[in-house]
């Protein structure tokens, strides 16, 4: 184990031998790839959520089709009657949006993240400010859930909503 010594670690390891550092760099090897990996997968859901969201705003058809489970997808736009199941009604959406927007759509930065995985199942919740033809962005909340599939996450379930601001209850109550 190491310590937590504040001199560096290379003044008091000791090596007598070079099988002694092979072993000893093996080891750190194997921690650090063990730390990146137990943090790496939710990583990997925000870098596809964000790969995602880039190709649905930009109309890539290929790109969306290729991050979903075409079979088993389910989006929920953020008007009432935006429910789709499967990839042909996902695509609909999608070339429905393109119009609307005319290949204006933005993105922000995903903001107040929160992932979590469990047996090959991972969501993600996240803020992202959202813009259209030049116009001033708004925040949408989105949530998404991911199914393994092989050895890559494919989104089954997303949800997005505008959320409002300076509506919440303790702000409602504070201005009556």
């Amino acid at each position: 184990m190491l310590s937590l010594r504040k001199e560096p670690i290379y003044s008091t390891l000791r090596i007598d031998s070079m099988g002694k550092l092979k072993l000893w760099i093996l080891a750190v090897c194997v921690a650090t790839g063990l730390a990146a990996s137990a943090g790496g997968q939710s990583s990997s859901i925000e870098e596809r959520t964000r790969r995602f969201l880039d190709a649905y705003a930009s109309g890539d058809r290929q790109k969306v089709l290729s991050l979903i489970d075409r079979t088993n997808i389910v989006m929920y736009g953020s008007d009432l009657a935006e429910v789709v199941r499967g990839s042909d009604a996902v695509l609909k959406l999608l070339d429905e949006d393109q119009r609307l927007w005319g290949g204006t759509a933005r993105m922000g930065e995903m903001e107040h993240v929160s992932t979590i995985e469990s047996k090959g199942l991972a969501s993600i919740a996240f803020n992202v400010s959202f813009s259209v033809g030049g116009r001033p962005p708004i925040p949408v909340r989105v949530v998404a859930v991911w199914k393994r599939v092989g050895k890559e996450w494919l989104l089954v379930q997303s949800s997005n909503s505008v959320v409002t601001e300076h509506q919440s209850a303790e702000e409602l109550l504070r201005h009556p």
